[in-house]
């Protein structure tokens, strides 16, 4: 029997004949399961073409003594190579044979471009490269593969490809031009509709059987949108955003934008159209998560999270399933978190990154051919990205509405700029809450909050926290840098107690075993009783604390940080901005800072939520100048998203993508020397994530000598507690 895979741990030989028919019936469900406007002529047939023909190549007698163990490695060969050879006997078109030899490697590159994670090509010859010992391996095992094919070919009634005078391979019947070098460009050659036909081919056999290859037999259904039931009656501006087409909404924070998005998705969700929600934050992808399988329970299992660190999140989920098995949970979260990449979700809550990887070619770009056309994307508070990131989003927004995409941008402070660079990228539905309307004019008009500035840093404010904190009410602290929260919160401490329920210290530097804790103690009924946080807490976390005392910071931060403050109430609350940080490293303009402060204090109390849109208009009222507005400019126009098409190479990712859209430079996930006996003893039990649970990740440039990169994960000799999370040298 020709094998596909070799037996592993819980896992039985799946033979060469099963692999291949499952990976067929994956894609012909995946097919089924495409939108419409995605479905082509002759799609579903080239797709079982390659389905069926991906892995022939493993019928290689090499390949074979591998598997069962009769030799270490096969030379570092590839069995895709003899599988396009197979192919190409066949009557099938050039993108089948492409799909089916890319499918797990990158077309060759240049002599002197990046080698790895590519085929390795003869370009001399215009033969892959150990050619003759390839056809060696094969031809011992010819009869058997072709007694397999003819199976395969019985079973899944495709007679049409049998091959006339048996399987004798020759040279891979593909034009040259298909491999990218220095010499022959696809785009010079091979038109742009099959470059892109060629890719979104090869995406799909790659989800495939990457499906397949996890067990996957069947898709989660798809999310009927418009059965979303709303917990309260819906305002005006909610009931206007039942409406096709692309939309811009400005209401604000707890108001209920929301439920207005998904009203919008229902209103323009196409057959099979995927629907996709981002946001900037992990903490708010997780609780935009949580709270869409609680809208659409029956269906819980059809929402995706797609981020950095979703497996973290899942794993939750998964200790639910396998409450006295960690190992089986670990195991359960990671496949979970890696199914999220593929083409299983239906509905997706994902980082902007995540789209970001399509347009400018991220690994498994392609299978977003499939996925983006008759989408609906929503963008949760763009205009908190940096000037480069606002522009790639943006720019990548743009093509997908020129692929068939339906776009909400949905924001409580969107400056008047961000509005103009909006309507660059299609025509757009522009809402807000209407005054005439009496539901929405109570949003406008409700004035939550008394902003007072005041001289000096929140050290001076302490007194006021503690009085407020032991008349029982819950008290908001935002600190622009994690050092000066922990700062505040050891003073809060020393008078109230230490313990989290009085004074709970949340940010970015607690490791994620931390960081889940507090996130779920935020989700409670109960509040603790002061919360020092920085600006984590900002966007699309569902708190309400009854004062605020901030840093401060541009008025679109400060509306976040006064979100999180009398979230539902009418009678104003009080807020309180001081005018001096405690740390002198500035994070933000000094001109918006300073502009921010200047228009508050010149405003009248209680401010109504108009007051805090005529402010960011005023802030904002030159846009993205000078730096920002070049790296803006040019990452909107960048040519990979405004000639998608036309630059596509086929079978190509680019390797730098992560540099390029996250900007993490000088970031890494760390091990405090106080944990390592846990970490050893979790991954010695095999409990991967919680292993991983324990790593911080942080800017490192200012560790020294205290960084231990010799090891896997490095490690620093800096204090960690649960508490106050990773302390910097000399705090």
């Amino acid at each position: 029997m020709l094998l596909a895979k070799s037996a592993a741990k819980g896992r039985l030989p799946e033979s060469l004949f099963e692999h291949s028919e499952n990976v067929r019936r994956m894609a012909k469900l995946l097919y089924d399961r495409l939108p419409e406007v995605v479905q082509q002529d002759g799609l579903a047939i080239d797709l079982e073409s390659a389905s069926l023909l991906h892995d022939m190549g493993k019928a290689a007698i090499g390949f074979q003594d591998t598997l069962r163990g009769l030799r270490p490695n096969w030379n570092g060969w590839r069995h895709e190579v003899l599988s396009a050879a197979f192919a190409s006997i066949l009557p099938v078109p050039e993108e089948v044979v492409f799909a089916v030899l890319t499918h797990h490697k990158q077309i060759p590159g240049s002599p002197t471009g990046e080698e790895r994670g590519r085929l390795r090509w003869n370009h001399s010859e215009d033969l892959p490269e150990d050619w003759l010992s390839l056809l060696a391996e094969w031809q011992p095992n010819e009869a058997e593969a072709l007694e397999l094919w003819n199976s395969l070919c019985a079973h899944s009634r495709r007679e049409d490809l049998r091959p006339e005078g048996g399987a004798k391979l020759a040279k891979i019947a593909l034009n040259a031009a298909w491999l990218d070098d220095l010499k022959l460009r696809q785009y010079g050659n091979i038109p742009s509709e099959r470059r892109v036909r060629a890719s979104l081919l090869r995406g799909l056999l790659m989800g495939a059987d990457h499906l397949a290859s996890g067990g996957v037999t069947e898709l989660p259904p798809v999310i009927r949108l418009g059965t979303f039931q709303p917990r309260f009656a819906l305002r005006g501006f909610q009931q206007a955003c039942a409406v096709r087409g692309n939309v811009i909404l400005d209401a604000p924070t707890g108001s209920g934008k929301t439920e207005a998005a998904i009203l919008w998705a229902a209103t323009n969700q196409s057959k099979n159209g995927r629907f996709f929600y981002t946001l900037p934050y992990t903490a708010a992808l997780n609780a935009m998560h949580a709270r869409l399988q609680r809208e659409f329970p029956e269906e819980a299992g059809s929402i995706g999270l797609l981020h950095g660190r979703a497996a973290h999140h899942l794993f939750e989920a998964a200790q639910r399933d396998y409450p006295s098995d960690p190992q089986k949970a670990t195991q359960e979260a990671l496949a979970r978190a890696r199914l999220a990449k593929e083409t299983l979700y239906p509905v997706r809550v994902c980082t902007p990154h995540q789209l970001l990887r399509f347009g400018l070619r991220g690994k498994g770009w392609e299978q977003m051919l499939s996925e983006v056309p008759g989408s609906c994307v929503v963008f949760d508070e763009v205009h908190s990205y940096d000037a480069r990131l606002a522009g790639l989003t943006l720019g990548t927004a743009r093509l997908f509405a020129e692929l068939g995409a339906k776009l909400m941008f949905i924001s409580a402070t969107l400056p008047r700029f961000m509005r103009e660079n909006l309507r660059r990228i299609a025509p757009m539905l522009e809402l807000s809450p209407d005054p005439a309307d009496e539901g929405d004019r109570k949003v406008l008009d409700r004035k939550r909050h008394v902003v007072a500035l005041l001289d000096g840093t929140l050290m001076g404010c302490v007194p006021r926290i503690v009085e407020a904190a032991r008349q029982g009410l819950h008290v908001l602290v935002v600190c622009n840098h994690v050092s000066s929260a922990q700062s505040i919160a050891a003073v809060l401490r020393s008078k109230l107690g230490d313990n989290e329920e009085m004074v709970c210290l949340f940010h970015g530097r607690f490791n994620m075993k931390d960081r889940k804790s507090k996130e779920a103690a935020l989700s409670g009924k109960e509040l603790p009783r002061v919360l020092v946080a920085t600006q984590v807490v900002e966007v699309s976390l569902d708190i309400s604390f009854d004062l605020g005392f901030f840093e401060p910071a541009p008025i679109d931060a400060l509306v976040q940080r006064m979100g999180r403050v009398n979230r539902q109430g009418d009678a104003p609350a009080p807020v309180s901005i001081v005018r001096s940080a405690l740390s002198d490293y500035r994070i933000y303009s000094k001109g918006l800072v300073d502009a921010t402060m200047n228009l508050l204090a010149a405003r009248t109390d209680p401010l109504s939520e108009s007051d805090l849109t005529h402010v960011c208009d005023a802030v904002y009222c030159n846009g993205y100048v000078g730096e920002d507005k070049t790296d803006f400019e040019s990452r909107f126009n960048h040519s990979y998203l405004r000639d998608f098409s036309d630059a596509l190479v086929a079978g190509e990712h680019h390797q730098w993508i992560e540099k390029v859209i996250e900007n993490q430079s000088g970031r890494a996930d760390v091990l405090p020397l106080s944990l390592k006996t846990e970490h050893r003893q979790l991954q010695d039990e095999k409990r991967w994530l919680e292993a991983d649970a324990l790593l911080v990740n942080a800017y490192t440039s200012s560790f020294g000598s205290l960084l231990d990169k010799s090891g896997d994960p490095w490690t620093v000799d800096l204090a960690y507690d649960s508490k106050n999370g990773l302390r910097r040298p000399g705090k």
